[in-house]
């Protein structure tokens, strides 16, 4: 099993959990995954723990949640994708990383993968939210925004909130965009996912026009698929690898 360890990078304070190479000392292929909202570098403590061996496992906090800064919600997945972007390039000889994002991560990931495409080898899409028409806003979400109401909300879902108070015209734009996607992209979803629908699959197959696109449907299954289903979102992951190298 591998030994994690927490590390800091960039000037923000980004507050990343690691296993593997030292991602700095030793040239690897780093595997990058990144949490939905709300969420934090731990709910991947798994897949530290148990992941591929020779690669740099990083699980970042993303802003806004666990101990990374700003202690407020980052908006806007270019930003939040640019709090990131150091984890690409903590040493020159590494490979292009591997992407992983569950939930509200995969927009955040593919992203990144298209604002930094040569440092990005494939993505793993786990139970995303892409499609903007599927995202339901429950009433009292802006309500809970405002003061003094959002005092009362623990910082996670206060920050989640917020997030999700925006994530609609954010999908929007990045739907413009996710034709120059180019790397080869795995996406697990269940059937069954209520947070996530199924649908967004079928959104993800129209939108990545240019990239090869492998499905893996899992019947039954809801969202929290790091969870409920971790050997396949491994064996999803470990696709991907197997693609890279192809």
């Amino acid at each position: 099993m591998n030994q994690v360890h927490r590390l800091s990078v960039g000037a923000h304070g980004l507050s990343v959990l690691a296993a593997g190479p030292d991602p700095v000392e030793q040239a690897a292929r780093p595997i990058i995954m990144v949490h939905g909202t709300p969420g934090s570098a731990g709910g991947w403590r798994w897949f530290l723990g148990h992941g591929p061996q020779g690669v740099s496992l990083l699980a970042p906090d993303r802003p806004g949640f666990g101990r990374s800064e700003p202690k407020q919600a980052l908006i806007g997945l270019k930003a939040q994708a640019g709090r990131l972007t150091p984890l690409l390039s903590l040493n020159p000889a590494n490979p292009p990383a591997i992407l992983v994002g569950h939930s509200m991560g995969g927009p955040v990931v593919a992203r990144l993968a298209l604002d930094q495409p040569h440092r990005v080898a494939a993505l793993v899409l786990v139970a995303t939210s892409f499609d903007p028409d599927l995202e339901h806003q429950h009433p009292l979400q802006p309500w809970a925004d405002q003061e003094p109401w959002r005092r009362l909300l623990p910082r996670p879902l206060r920050n989640a909130n917020r997030e999700l108070l925006t994530i609609v015209p954010e999908l929007r734009a990045l739907a413009r965009d996710l034709g120059q996607v180019r790397c080869p992209v795995v996406i697990l979803h269940g059937t069954a996912d209520r947070e996530s629908p199924y649908g967004n699959v079928a959104y993800l197959q129209r939108h990545l026009s240019h990239a090869m696109v492998e499905v893996r449907t899992l019947e039954g299954a809801g969202h929290f698929l790091p969870w409920t289903r971790r050997r396949d979102v491994l064996a999803a992951i470990e696709r991907a690898r197997a693609l890279c190298a192809a």
